[in-house]
């Protein structure tokens, strides 16, 4: 076997490859002895037929393409080795005219990672917000302690604004046929994600009465059914509950931590809920600073998406998303995404098309950092993230294990999110790091120009 580079447009290295007259007909006796294995030829044994009759029956072509198949899958991967490429897909072979006796050549086209220009990192200054606890959060964390064990007395008289109140709700699409429901849920009156417009249409009406309220449902709403539109809710009151909210004292101090907590006065209990108010935002400052540092690389490194890398991650997302519709709302994707017009989904695969390159041009920067700065993923590495997810969700850390080394995509996936981690962690202690009181505006992108219509009428 002899290589030669012929050269490299973006991401495709085409590569020449010849074999000698001895390498092909080695393939092509290979080709010859197990297709003879493999067909039944009236008039010969499984294994006796003659070459001449093979090709009288399947042609001179389609044993030397057998012969090739043979040949080309450990020529390609001694190629990859060799040149050292990251391939993305099956390589494209082309194969100039054979004549037994001389040599074979082909030309093989791979697919390989694309080239990312990586910005000066090192010269990024990142902004990080001091982890400073305001007053209100405070107050406001403990006085969702209190209303979460709160008693909740039922009462015969009209909602008022902090009462829980039980409904079994409809919502209609208004100008649809949609309607989901009736389905019962809980109100809190005085949680603050409450719709204004629902607070409303209960406040003052009793049990047994029936409510109604109009308002526009957010374009981002987890409920893709009813996002962006306008709905009509419809609200029968079930229940009324009055809430008498408890002292703070040693009673609540035992209900919230434990009650083999040593927290036993008010100055203790708001000392321990500001401590762990500190560390939260400490760590959510941390996230943020991260999030933003990265993006930024993102940004500014130079690379073009290979569109096979592109619309294998646009498959992945849409099965995802299949298998949400199925599984949370026993939907198929046209119902949980439609909008009660035929062309859905030309404005679904727009989404997912950005969707998709966002994570694409994610990994390959990722991938580009990881490499530039020598960051890989160790055992060491893959048995904390195993530990601590077993710690979250309350699993078996040897049963975790086996899922994972059972299921090579997951592990896969697992590995990827690792990596990402280390690189984010590594990213932060390469940029320079300024803690500010107050995060600076981000300043919107400007408007592209778009070109004039042009509005000549041509006959």
């Amino acid at each position: 076997m002899k290589t030669e580079l012929l050269g490299q447009e973006k991401n495709v290295v085409k590569i020449k490859l010849e074999l000698t007259p001895e390498e092909f007909a080695d393939g092509l006796n290979k080709a010859i002895k197990q297709l003879s294995q493999e067909v039944k030829i009236p008039g010969f044994r499984k294994g006796h037929a003659p070459r001449k009759v093979l090709e009288m029956r399947f042609g001179r072509d389609a044993l030397y393409n057998e012969a090739l198949d043979k040949i080309l899958p450990d020529n390609i991967k001694q190629i990859t080795e060799d040149y050292e490429l990251e391939t993305i897909d099956t390589p494209e072979v082309k194969v100039e005219a054979i004549h037994e006796g001389e040599t074979v050549t082909c030309e093989i086209s791979f697919e390989v990672m694309p080239e990312v220009e990586l910005p000066e990192i090192e010269s990024f200054e990142v902004e990080r917000l001091k982890s400073n606890v305001p007053d209100e959060a405070l107050e406001d964390l403990i006085w969702n302690i209190r209303r979460r064990f709160a008693e909740k007395n039922p009462v015969e008289r009209a909602v008022q604004a902090d009462d829980i109140v039980n409904v079994e709700f409809t919502i209609q699409v208004q100008g649809e046929d949609t309607e989901i429901g009736p389905n019962d849920n809980q109100i809190d009156l005085a949680d603050k994600s409450v719709r204004k417009e629902v607070a409303e249409a209960l406040t003052d009406h009793a049990a047994g009465e029936t409510v109604e309220t109009d308002f526009d449902i957010e374009p981002n709403h987890v409920e893709k059914r009813i996002a962006g539109k306008r709905v009509h809710y419809i609200m029968g009151i079930k229940q009324v509950f009055e809430c008498v909210m408890p002292e703070i004292n040693e009673e609540l101090f035992k209900k919230y931590f434990g009650a083999d907590t040593d927290i036993n006065t008010e100055e203790a209990f708001r000392a321990k809920l500001s401590e762990g108010l500190k560390s939260q935002m400490e760590h959510e400052c941390a996230e943020d600073a991260e999030n933003r540092a990265m993006d930024r690389v993102i940004k500014e490194s130079k690379l073009e998406l290979p569109d096979k890398l592109v619309m294998r991650e646009m498959q992945a997302i849409r099965a995802a998303d299949e298998r949400e519709a199925k599984g949370r709302y026993n939907l198929e994707l046209k119902d949980y995404l439609g909008d009660g017009t035929p062309d859905w989904e030309r404005g679904y695969n727009v989404v997912l098309r950005s969707r998709a390159q966002g994570v694409v041009r994610y990994s390959l920067v990722v991938n580009a950092i990881a490499k530039k700065y020598d960051i890989n993923v160790e055992q060491e590495d893959i048995d904390a993230e195993l530990e601590n997810r077993a710690a979250l969700y309350g699993l078996d850390k040897k049963m975790l294990i086996s899922y994972y080394y059972q299921n090579q995509n997951e592990l896969n996936g697992l590995i990827s999110s690792v990596l990402s981690n280390k690189v984010l962690k590594s990213v932060m202690n390469i940029v320079k790091v300024k803690e500010v009181d107050e995060l600076t505006p981000v300043q919107p992108e400007p408007e592209q120009e778009q070109p004039e219509a042009n509005n000549n009428n041509e006959a």
